[in-house]
């Protein structure tokens, strides 16, 4: 009789984790490549500009990952659980729940498809976050008022933020944004490691996590640098003179005095990292919007999942899209870039896999 993962020995699990790394390897070449190279440009960057690099962005990242997997493990046993007591199970559910877990764990190429993806996203997040903390430092902040401009342009005389403000413009409204707009972290990481921890190695998860790849380090690394600026939030202490953001500003701080507006405190630690040198929280870039970039790349994954993540990861894109506007972190050009970005590295990404897999790129 042959044993469930959860029923072998500790050798078992090991060898069996050990042939799906060396399965799996071929796969992912394109993102090794990608770890080495970015990490590898970066690296140059920084000492060109005598900067240090910052390789404590690999802990937060690493860091996170535990406690996703610890989440995704908690919500699985408290369903089975549920289902145990359902089904009149009698023997004990701890140790059933524990066998399934590991079950889940070693199914398909989970083992392989998460050593990979651990491997070669570690670079990637240390790049991007090195990377975003020097903007100022390799090109000062100097496309704001250009972008304000366009902003102008593209409201017909006047800025996006006043269009929204006699829509968006109340307290209870404004604070359900930010809370939509913040949820943004979790669907970037449910993005990937939705797809990272997949029993499957499907050339959609490869066409994911090479696209989300390309975003960091093209869009929010070269991009960014390219297009330095810092967003309607900072535009008095960037460019000066009139500030054409003023009105919203003050509408948000007296707001955020009396309602939960999180992204005015984050500015205010953003700026304070920047003015001084010093503080937790750092990095202030604007064009392109990343929070866009993402949203939309998880938008595509979601159409090629079914039409519910597909709408449902559509319209959270279109509020990331308005929040970013009307919390005053980007320029209506920002997202629109990020919108375009992410269609371009999921087609990209697209057409690397299929060349891949058909034995294009073959020696």
């Amino acid at each position: 009789m042959m044993l469930g993962q959860g029923q072998m020995t500790g050798a078992g699990l090991a060898r069996a984790a050990t042939n799906s790394v060396k399965r799996t390897f071929a796969a992912h070449v394109p993102l090794y490549i990608c770890a080495i190279f970015f990490l590898t440009i970066t690296q140059g960057v920084m000492a060109w500009y005598g900067i240090a690099m910052p390789y404590q962005a690999s802990l937060v990242f690493l860091k996170t990952v535990p406690e996703f997997a610890l989440l995704g493990a908690a919500v699985f046993a408290a369903f089975e659980f549920v289902s145990l007591l359902r089904s009149g199970y009698t023997g004990s559910p701890s140790k059933a729940i524990a066998t399934k877990l590991v079950d889940g764990l070693f199914a398909g190429d989970r083992p392989g498809n998460i050593f990979h993806a651990l491997v070669t996203m570690t670079p990637l997040m240390i790049a991007f976050a090195a990377m975003k903390e020097a903007i100022p430092e390799i090109h000062p902040f100097s496309w704001d008022h250009t972008f304000y401009q366009w902003d102008s342009w593209l409201g017909a005389g006047t800025p996006w933020w006043m269009w929204l403000q006699p829509v968006l413009g109340y307290p209870i409204i404004t604070t359900a944004i930010n809370a939509i707009y913040d949820l943004w972290f979790a669907v970037m990481f449910g993005s990937l490691f939705w797809m990272a921890f997949a029993k499957d190695n499907t050339a959609l998860r490869i066409q994911f996590l090479l696209a989300f790849a390309f975003s960091w380090f093209i869009a929010g690394n070269v991009l960014a640098t390219i297009f330095s600026s810092a967003g309607p939030c900072f535009y008095r202490g960037i460019v000066g003179g009139t500030d054409p953001y003023a009105a919203q500003m003050f509408y948000l701080r007296t707001t955020a005095a009396h309602w939960p507006v999180w992204s005015v405190q984050i500015q205010d630690l953003l700026w304070h990292s920047y003015a001084t040198g010093d503080g937790a929280v750092r990095g202030i870039s604007a064009m392109p919007s990343m929070h866009l970039v993402i949203a939309a790349l998880s938008a595509c994954l979601g159409w090629r999942i079914n039409r519910f993540w597909g709408w449902a990861l559509t319209g959270f894109t279109a509020i990331v899209y308005v929040g970013s506007i009307h919390l005053a972190w980007h320029y209506a050009s920002d997202g629109i870039a990020g919108i375009a970005l992410a269609v371009a590295f999921w087609w990209f990404a697209g057409w690397i896999v299929r060349r891949m897999n058909a034995g294009a790129f073959a020696a």
